[in-house]
């Protein structure tokens, strides 16, 4: 977390710096030392790809000028490309809250490093809030590289054996006190070091959303799927993630549109279940004015932690006033995109 006010200019990325560690158990931040970034650990499942990471960030700023600054939150690794996050307009005399949540991939073999950085339209520089609301990054390892050959997709682990002092370890045989150590142990293991995640983006793909209190769900473009271990993804339905291993799972929905520059109506984003057995259930995201005028777009969030079970479907939805189609954004930076780790049992 940042532990002074940090000066951010005008229509400039730039990194949140100053960031103090509230906890950090494989030692890759340093509280002197490029104080912005997490530098990700040297894993035995690395390849030239390396594991991913579930980072989220929060930039409150002190905000000025009603309706007409953007405020924009982004995840960097390596210096690179901005995957940019929340984008929404603030007002004067209050703070600005936004957020970005990303699924990174990245490699302690290749010094690879994740930072938080923020960004403001405003007529000049802006500092972030700090007393009561101050700037944080957390970054949680959430499965290996997908290139690594113990990157295997076992089924969901029953509940722990309860052992007997009659247990007798077999490989795969059962009965008669056999305890098979092969599904008991060795799926345990693979599961928990590749469970499901999906990063679905509608880079490279092209779609509007209509004017109207309709919603409309949010397509994923083949080019766009970064990673997608259990095959939750698919073309017949690209808007759907639907579920191949039952759990507690993040869900992560941005919805990333363009402006037309004479702005008006309202955006809003949801998360839609849909239950395998017939029914569904809508979780609400956020809701905001567009801009007063320009073309940068606006850019929301939907996130929830939602309980699927195999062949529920969970969807990005939107629905906004404009009065006119929006352009869904599908360029690498700001694509609409929908994170989805399962967290537990």
């Amino acid at each position: 977390m940042q532990t002074a006010q940090q000066s951010i200019p005008a229509s400039t990325w730039i990194p949140v710096t100053g960031m103090a560690e509230m906890i950090d158990n494989w030692g890759g931040h340093s509280d002197a030392t490029n104080t912005g970034r997490y530098y990700a650990p040297w894993t035995n499942s690395n390849t030239s790809g390396g594991d991913w990471y579930l980072c989220s960030g929060y930039v409150p700023f002190n905000a000025t000028g009603f309706g007409a600054t953007a405020f924009i939150a982004g995840l960097r690794k390596n210096g690179g490309t901005v995957l940019e996050g929340g984008k929404i307009p603030g007002g004067a005399g209050h703070v600005l809250d936004t957020m970005v949540i990303d699924l990174i991939q990245m490699s302690g073999a290749n010094n690879d490093y994740v930072e938080l950085t923020a960004y403001q339209t405003g007529a000049g520089a802006l500092n972030t809030a700090f007393s009561g609301k101050t700037p944080t990054l957390t970054v949680r390892w959430v499965a290996v590289d997908q290139a690594w050959p113990g990157a295997l997709t076992p089924a969901l682990p029953a509940s722990p054996h309860v052992w007997t002092d009659a247990d007798i370890w077999a490989g795969s045989a059962t009965g008669g006190g056999k305890v098979p150590a092969n599904v008991e142990v060795r799926d345990l293991i693979r599961f928990l070091h590749n469970p499901p995640i999906a990063r679905l983006t509608s880079q490279g793909g092209s779609q509007t959303i209509p004017s109207g209190t309709s919603w409309t769900s949010i397509n994923f473009a083949a080019s766009g799927i970064t990673v997608d271990n259990y095959g939750g993804w698919s073309s017949a339905n690209p808007s759907r993630y639907v579920c191949q291993r039952a759990g507690l799972y993040l869900v992560a929905g941005l919805v990333s549109t363009s402006d037309p520059g004479t702005n008006s109506g309202y955006r809003a984003a949801r998360l839609l279940q849909t239950f395998a057995g017939g029914g569904s259930q809508a979780y609400a995201g956020w809701t905001v004015l567009p801009l007063t005028s320009g073309t940068i777009g606006t850019a929301i969030y939907a996130v929830a932690l939602v309980r699927l079970s195999v062949g529920d479907a969970i969807e990005t939805q939107m629905q906004q006033t404009q009065g006119a189609a929006l352009t869904v954004l599908a360029a690498a930076n700001n694509c609409s995109r929908m994170n989805v780790v399962w967290l537990a049992k």
